[in-house]
């Protein structure tokens, strides 16, 4: 953590609004502002535009039990320094909106109005986004007096899809169930001829209850929770949930335990990477590709098995470190399987790239405009192929990949230039994960000199009530943000998720404009968004 990037923060932010800020705070490499809520739109505009950050997440908590009435925090991220903006609505059931000049915050205030009744005045777009249709009107899920038995009463009602009017324009309805495996997700596009002029997405048809299941459990049965967010993202998910829970403990893990936790996150993202490569393949039109980049996330898969009983890395973390140990005998066999993969890697990249069919299918295909992602404050890949610099091991250094994050000043120029020069689309997204998958073998090398040391330390017996931290990780997708506030006996009184999918959904209405109808299956996987992630 830069202790003076977060003093420097605090001292302009509290010079600027010195009589508007009841309390300040800081908490690991979060600083927390309390501030009243009709100050809150100006707060955070400042915030966002002078300071030049980007809305994290944002987060409500019924907190009416400790006479806070409902509690919303804007978190904002730069430097590694996460600013917290927080009001509490008091008796009222109403907030600010701050959509209008922060955008990504659209989505989030509608999900708050979902789940807590509370409504954002001065929002353009207060539609149902997590609740839909047929739930009732007046039953609100993470308010305290809901209780996980009660059955809500199905009712009619429809939603109110936008409709573009004009000659020629034709609507399609895609799904929500669809003809292969994947997860229900309700497309409508309007389409002139072939070209898609709109496209209004419709999610969260397998909402699971995630953040209201936690009060209920113990903080290790979270855990399982949260590895089973999104099966693909269980070391990233459980990573970031583990940072929260020691954050407020205020325990270290153990450096042979840091580690380890970047390996299995290591292995994580490159078995997805390949196997979004091994799709991006097949929706191109190019099933050999496919078949042999999917040949590689299988011996990958194989290799998680071994390590820790499970193919998708379920059980790696623990609160307090790791489960899994890595022996001599399992570095061998790491080393020799990544020295195999890799060169197989690279033989087939350099087979597809020598495909100009290959290439020109997702050369201006899904297209991203850099201001639209800016705006929606998307996060990964998907960030990083219109040259938006985020990467939460980077910015946000968690575990040991401070290690990682030496580079020369040519090195850092070289980067930037190629930053520069990503233009958002299909084929940006693959070269990017080409590169992250080599990256990730060498960081797996550099990671498996291991500390002689323990996997893990004992957290405290009893934690202080209502203490909170946020974790954070990055998956293959993006960055993850876990967010817990501790209750009575080391109950969960909040647990707030907030996956890349979440974030990086509603870019895909931005990326397939102008496109054809057929482009879209390679556009959608070449963003690699989730549906169980995103459903929470």
């Amino acid at each position: 953590m830069n202790e003076t990037n977060l003093e420097n923060y605090a001292k302009e932010i509290e010079g600027k609004f010195s009589n508007k800020i009841s309390k300040t705070f800081q908490n690991n490499n979060e600083i927390h502002f309390n501030v009243e809520l009709n100050d809150i739109p100006k707060i955070c505009d400042y915030v966002y535009k002078n300071l030049n950050t980007r809305l994290a997440t944002m987060i409500c908590s019924d907190e009416r039990k400790n006479d806070m009435g409902f509690t919303i925090r804007y978190v904002f991220e730069k430097d590694d320094v996460f600013i917290f903006i927080v009001g509490s609505t008091g008796q009222g059931f109403s907030f600010p909106s701050v959509a209008l000049h922060i955008p990504a915050a659209a989505l989030y205030e509608r999900e708050i109005k979902d789940m807590f009744g509370l409504i954002p005045t001065g929002s353009s777009d207060t539609r149902p986004l997590v609740l839909h249709e047929h739930w009732p009107d007046g039953i609100f899920p993470l308010r305290k007096e809901f209780e996980l038995h009660i059955k809500a009463e199905r009712q009619e009602k429809g939603y109110p899809f936008l409709r573009v009017k004009g000659e020629g324009i034709c609507e399609i309805p895609v799904g929500p169930v669809h003809a292969g495996i994947i997860e229900p997700g309700h497309f409508r596009f309007s389409i002139l001829g072939e070209n898609i002029i709109n496209l209004e997405t419709r999610l969260f048809y397998t909402h699971k209850g995630i953040e209201k299941l936690a009060e209920s459990m113990k903080l290790d049965d979270v855990l399982l929770l949260s590895e089973r967010i999104a099966g693909d993202e269980s070391v990233a998910n459980s990573s970031a949930y583990c940072q929260a829970i020691e954050k407020i403990a205020q325990v270290e893990i153990p450096n042979r335990a840091k580690k380890i936790r970047v390996i299995f996150g290591e292995l994580e993202l490159v078995y997805n990477h390949i196997g979004t490569l091994a799709g991006i393949s097949t929706d191109a039109s190019f099933p050999f590709g496919s078949a042999r980049l999917n040949i590689l996330k299988e011996r990958l898969m194989q290799i998680n098995e071994s390590l820790c009983g499970s193919r998708i890395l379920f059980g790696v973390n623990r609160i307090g470190g790791v489960r899994n140990n890595i022996t001599d005998e399992n570095k061998k066999l790491i080393l020799e399987t990544l020295s195999e993969v890799s060169d197989d890697f690279e033989k087939i990249i350099t087979l597809l790239k020598s495909k100009s069919s290959f290439m020109d299918r997702l050369r201006n295909t899904g297209t991203i405009p850099k201001k639209a992602a800016y705006d929606l404050g998307v996060v990964g890949v998907v960030a990083r192929c219109v040259g938006i610099d985020v990467d939460t091991r980077r910015d946000h250094p968690y575990a040991s990949y401070y290690l990682h994050n030496n580079k020369t000043s040519q090195q850092k120029m070289q980067h930037q230039i190629e930053m520069e020069k990503r233009s958002g689309d299909a084929l940006a997204r693959f070269e990017i994960r080409v590169k992250e998958v080599r990256d990730s073998f060498d960081i797996i090398r550099e990671s498996l000199d291991l500390d002689d040391d323990a996997l893990f330390v004992n957290i405290p017996e009893h934690l202080e009530p209502f203490r909170s931290a946020l974790g954070y990780a990055e998956s293959h997708r993006g960055q993850t943000l876990h967010w817990v506030m501790i209750g009575e006996n080391n109950s969960i009184s909040r647990y707030k998720v907030r996956t890349a999918s979440f974030c990086n959904w509603p870019i895909i209405e931005q990326a397939v404009l102008n496109d054809i109808v057929p482009d879209f299956p390679l556009v959608n996987k070449s963003l690699d968004l989730s549906y169980s992630g995103n459903d929470l």
